[in-house]
């Protein structure tokens, strides 16, 4: 079983060193890790290459400016040709049990209609309460959404649904945006017990980043990003303009040794569309879809349709 890690890392160094060093410690061997830092300034970026050394099995990219959680996330995904399982963690997570990975893997390997897996963390999903018995012991069920704090993707549902959605800003979405996806290709998604296994350490007392939770809030109040922009995906998904299998907003140059991005040319019809829409869309205090302009969205979907 071939696993590929990613973890992103913004600041946080504290977090940082408790989530990779327990990773470490706790990780049976077997796994290649890739980390990617979006332009730490809290020497972050010291301590992961000083890691990455004494590490071969670590390969690490930093970056000079945040590029948002997904731009990095796609770029380690880069790193996982070869595994059969991607696995993205957030950098708050701290592993508490060598089994957690196992366990983890265990409702894809045991169900093959289950197409991602992830630790429940919060019930602000749905969850079905349809229990699923796992032979190791461990405690899942059916849900509909994964969040993205530990989630665990294979390569076929990857080869199916393409990356990590990049249109959402620096933060959110990307778990509800991806689960919907892998619902809407005909998969069930399965949330694991944390049980003794991880935790998620960002919002502990004491923990919580005033920066990441500013970021969060600017990119959800943004008129392409955050809700509006998962309500116009999935009305998009939904009528087939766009397909399931997402492609990059943003695609990597490596030039000496230092990596940049350019926009993907095949993206461009994509901001085309999601700009005509976004003109039409007003969104309430509480950050709900509150009206789309039906007849703006057939003439942004026929744009989209003859340029594609």
């Amino acid at each position: 079983m071939r696993v590929h890690l990613a973890v992103v890392t913004w600041n946080r160094l504290a977090l940082t060193r408790i989530c990779l060093e327990s990773l470490l410690a706790r990780t049976p061997p077997g796994y290649t890790l890739t980390i990617v830092d979006n332009g730490s300034e809290d020497g972050s970026r010291e301590y992961l290459q000083s890691l990455a050394a004494a590490h071969a099995h670590i390969r690490l990219k930093l970056l000079s400016r945040n590029m948002g959680l997904c731009v990095a996330a796609n770029l380690a995904w880069d790193d996982a040709a070869d595994a059969e399982y991607y696995v993205k963690l957030d950098n708050d997570i701290e592993i508490l049990d060598p089994l957690w990975l196992a366990r983890l893997i265990s409702p894809l390997e045991e169900r093959p209609q289950v197409g991602m897996t992830s630790y429940k963390f919060c019930d602000w999903h749905e969850p079905s309460h349809q229990p699923l018995a796992l032979r190791d012991g461990g405690e899942a069920e059916l849900t509909t959404v994964c969040g993205g704090g530990c989630v665990c993707i294979p390569r076929a549902t990857h080869e199916r649904l393409g990356f990590w959605n990049e249109g959402y800003g620096r933060y959110g979405h990307e778990d509800q945006d991806y689960s919907w996806r892998v619902r809407k290709a005909g998969y069930a998604l399965a949330s694991v017990a944390t049980k003794g296994m991880v935790r998620h350490l960002g919002y502990a007392e004491g923990m919580v980043d005033a920066d990441i939770e500013r970021g969060k809030k600017t990119s959800n109040q943004s008129r392409l990003s955050g809700d509006t922009a998962y309500y116009l995906n999935v009305l998009l998904f939904d009528e087939g303009l766009l397909p399931l299998r997402m492609i990059r907003k943003y695609l990597p140059v490596e030039k000496e040794g230092r990596i940049s991005f350019a926009l993907n040319p095949a993206y461009r019809p994509v901001q085309k569309l999601l700009n005509t829409l976004a003109r039409t869309v007003e969104v309430d205090a509480s950050g709900e879809l509150s009206r789309l302009d039906l007849s703006a969205w057939r003439q942004g979907a026929s744009e989209y349709e003859s340029e594609s």
